[in-house]
């Protein structure tokens, strides 16, 4: 029997059909640019209208937690710093029916309830992530500040395109397992495509559900840190891309409408590869012993550097931890190592006192994609003053090092209150100025006075790349700080 079809016809179908995928694959790539998440916004909340749900929208804006608490709202900084640090959180998304909030951007959830953000990922930048803390827990006085999860990173975040950067996304926070599933597929009806859908979970064991006395106090913190592009990102958070809304099942009161249903616990990222800094461990005391050899006719101190958090209220670096134990966790992330000084040292003015801050380039070494160094004072207001991140390290061991073969993966900052004029890798630390988000100075009460305030060091090691979350601290050479100068030594 003679084939059906001649070969060059197969040719030509094939080749038709192969030019179809290829301008189908054009057709998707310019569709997923173009998506507009908040065009699709009204169709959104029609869709959650037809499957039974009313929404309630309420505004995101920038939180200046340094402002905040200069001017007494909140009791601490969570360890942020000054602007252009960068937090966005949604605002005010609590319906007049329900208890008001002291802050407005702490809320309560009732059990099937979501909050819902859809808009874009920020410009290009090292890290951004989006994550709910629990504030406060039912029955508890005390400020806790710890993540129910894992939350979404620049690493894990579910969105289209190449790259996470300025891409459409529809987040959605829930603890009921049946509300996550309508939402999603009223984002789905609303033409929003799976990829960018990201849900966090909520699990009651971790944080009580409720609108009242029973239920938790919460906040969602947007962060974005080392831009490519300041001002694109100084744009993005003064001009957030994003919608807002709490979505509840009708009819919207206190009380559930759909039965329980909770989510588990979630499944957190491992911590951890097996591999380590320690084969730096020598070349890192051979930094150490040649700061001291440039400086030995200086009195001096090695501060220690531990967990951050003064084990009494305050812990960082493992949240579910903190919350076991009662602990304030500072809105510590698990995307983050975190890692502080102590005891607490001087850079008064007029004083010869300074410090060198040394360790291991984490970045370089693969055990992060950032790593920074940042300066405090005020022990309690925790004010961070201001910040190097490992991009600006440089070759800033071979000072000391000049011809050693490992000094590549070694930094040494110098923290004074005076750098000399071209002094490399010398951060001035002067006496805060504090500016808002719109170049407005205001005023700390009670004001930072550095020549009275207690200094000390914080680190952090942001997403081991392996592992898309923090690096386990065992894994990593400590960061180190000498202090050199007469304040522990005198009466």
């Amino acid at each position: 029997m003679k084939p059906r079809y001649s070969v060059r016809v197969v040719f030509v179908v094939m080749a038709i059909l192969a030019l179809l995928a290829v301008a189908g694959a054009q057709g998707a790539a310019t569709a997923d640019k173009s998506i507009s998440a908040l065009d699709n916004v009204p169709r959104f909340q029609q869709t959650l209208a037809e499957a039974g749900f009313s929404t309630f929208e309420g505004p995101t804006a920038y939180l200046d937690a340094v402002k905040e608490c200069c001017t007494g709202r909140i009791i601490d900084t969570l360890g942020n710093n000054p602007w252009p640090s960068s937090y966005l959180v949604p605002q005010q998304m609590t319906p007049p029916t329900y208890p008001q909030p002291f802050l407005p951007w702490i809320w309560q959830l009732r059990e099937d309830e979501a909050i819902v953000m859809v808009g874009q990922t920020p410009p290009p930048a090292a890290y951004f992530s989006y994550a709910t803390f629990v504030a406060f827990l039912p029955g508890n006085p005390e400020k806790v500040s710890f993540p129910v999860g894992d939350g979404f990173n620049s690493l894990t975040i579910h969105t289209n395109g190449p790259d996470p950067f300025n891409r459409p996304i529809v987040y959605i926070i829930t603890g009921h397992q049946d509300t996550a599933r309508r939402v999603r597929a009223a984002a789905l009806a609303a033409g929003y495509p799976a990829s960018i859908i990201n849900i966090e979970t909520i699990a009651p064991a971790v944080a009580p559900l409720g609108i009242g006395p029973q239920g938790s106090l919460m906040y969602m913190l947007h962060r974005v840190t080392i831009a490519e592009d300041a001002a694109a990102v100084e744009n993005y958070i003064k001009n957030p891309p994003y919608k807002v809304f709490r979505v509840t099942p009708n009819p919207v009161g206190a009380e559930p409408v759909f039965e329980a249903n909770a989510f588990a616990a979630p499944v957190l990222r491992v911590r951890g590869t097996g591999h380590t800094e320690m084969d730096l461990y020598p070349a890192l005391k051979r930094l150490r012993q040649a700061i001291l050899d440039e400086y030995d006719d200086m009195p001096y101190r090695d501060l220690d550097t531990h967990i951050f958090g003064d084990n009494v209220r305050r812990f960082g670096e493992k949240p579910y931890v903190g919350m076991q134990r009662g602990l304030d966790v500072m809105g510590a992330t698990r995307d983050a190592n975190y890692l502080a000084t102590q005891p607490p040292f001087a850079l008064r003015e007029g004083v010869d006192e300074f410090a060198i801050v040394y360790g291991v380039d984490h970045a370089a070494t693969g055990k992060a994609t950032y790593s920074s160094f940042a300066v405090y004072a005020d022990t309690f207001r925790m004010f961070g003053l201001k910040t190097v991140y490992s991009p600006d390290f440089g070759d800033s061991a071979r000072r000391y090092l000049p011809d050693d073969p490992d000094a590549d993966m070694l930094y040494a900052w110098k923290v004074a209150r005076d750098c000399a004029e071209d002094e490399p890798y010398c951060l001035e630390v002067t006496q805060p100025e504090f500016i808002d988000i719109d170049g407005n100075s205001y005023d700390c009460t009670p004001p930072v006075n550095l020549n009275n305030e207690e200094i000390w060091m914080a680190f952090r090691a942001y997403l081991e790349p392996a592992t898309k979350t923090g690096p386990d601290d065992n894994e990593l050479l400590y960061d180190q700080v000498i202090y050199f100068g007469p304040y522990f030594n005198e009466p």
